[in-house]
């Protein structure tokens, strides 16, 4: 099989079309200054994006210090002639470092042919980059990147385009954050004009400590996301729905909410929240 031109291999080989198995079979017609970069980057770093993952997606390879970029079928080509970002191996694959992967995501083409990402997915991304991974125990790894981190990439940039996107965006990002619908409903309800909810709000249980994704304690109101992996897991699931019995005999009014909620926007629960928040004001 030809995955690309010039590569050969073994049709057995040939049957994981995941990114880091496209990306690995691309390596042999990389030169030292090609890097995967752009959604191809940005997903390899497992930042979340809109559209989901397509084995027929390009892939995005920047060509540092050259004015020409790299030509192969399914390769979209990238080309700076300096050598302003930074880079690093994960694991085979030469890869933009997380930081400056953001900041490419800003430009115009870089997730969606000729389109600009969306504010959220954004936001989205630099709120992962900033939150640590959550273990086993219940703590957090040492997350991708820090705010000076982004901020360090944006400068780099200089006054290039989508650098006020990004300030923005920056600007907007919180941690920790664990999916990307938390980060969109929060930015949604702040959009219809409702305070900010606090992220991983802290609530002491009958069982010690807890955490809910969303919410405003002083209000006595949580938010907490449900997503696709609430169904496909019953130990999930069960866990959850223990979470949520704690939050309440605690004493606070807990919003379960799904994709359908803030898709394709937040107005509907908006407006039960703006609801909840003026019967408690009115207490």
């Amino acid at each position: 099989m030809n995955p690309h031109h010039g590569i050969h291999i073994a049709a057995e080989c040939a049957v994981d079309d995941d990114i880091m198995a496209r990306c690995e079979r691309l390596i042999p017609a990389l030169g030292p200054g090609h890097w995967f970069s752009h959604r191809t980057a940005a997903r390899i770093w497992g930042m979340p994006l809109q559209p989901a993952y397509s084995a027929t997606e390009g892939l995005h390879v920047l060509s540092v210090g050259t004015r020409v970029a790299l030509r192969h079928a399914g390769v979209i080509g990238w080309v700076t002639s300096a050598d302003p970002v930074q880079r690093e191996m994960f694991g085979l694959l030469p890869v933009v470092s997380p930081a400056d992967v953001w900041c490419q995501l800003a430009q115009r083409g870089a997730v969606v042919g000729g389109a600009l990402i969306a504010h959220e997915w954004l936001v989205a991304a630099a709120d992962y980059l900033l939150t640590g991974k959550r273990q086993p125990d219940g703590t957090r790894g040492t997350p991708p990147c820090t705010v000076d981190d982004l901020e360090a990439a944006i400068f780099r940039r200089g006054r290039g385009r989508g650098t006020a996107a990004l300030r923005r965006a920056l600007s907007d990002a919180r941690s920790p954050v664990d999916s990307p619908y938390e980060t969109r409903t929060r930015l949604g309800l702040v959009a219809h004009g409702l305070p900010e909810p606090q992220v991983q709000v802290p609530v002491e249980t009958t069982e010690g400590r807890r955490h809910a994704d969303l919410g405003y304690p002083s209000r006595k109101l949580l938010i907490e996301y449900q997503g696709e992996e609430h169904r496909s897991s019953r130990k999930r699931w069960l866990s959850d729905l223990t979470r949520v019995q704690l939050f309440q005999d605690a004493g606070y009014e807990v919003f379960l909410i799904g994709a359908d909620d803030v898709d394709p926007d937040c107005s509907a629960l908006a407006a039960r929240v703006r609801r909840a928040l003026s019967r408690e004001t009115a207490r």
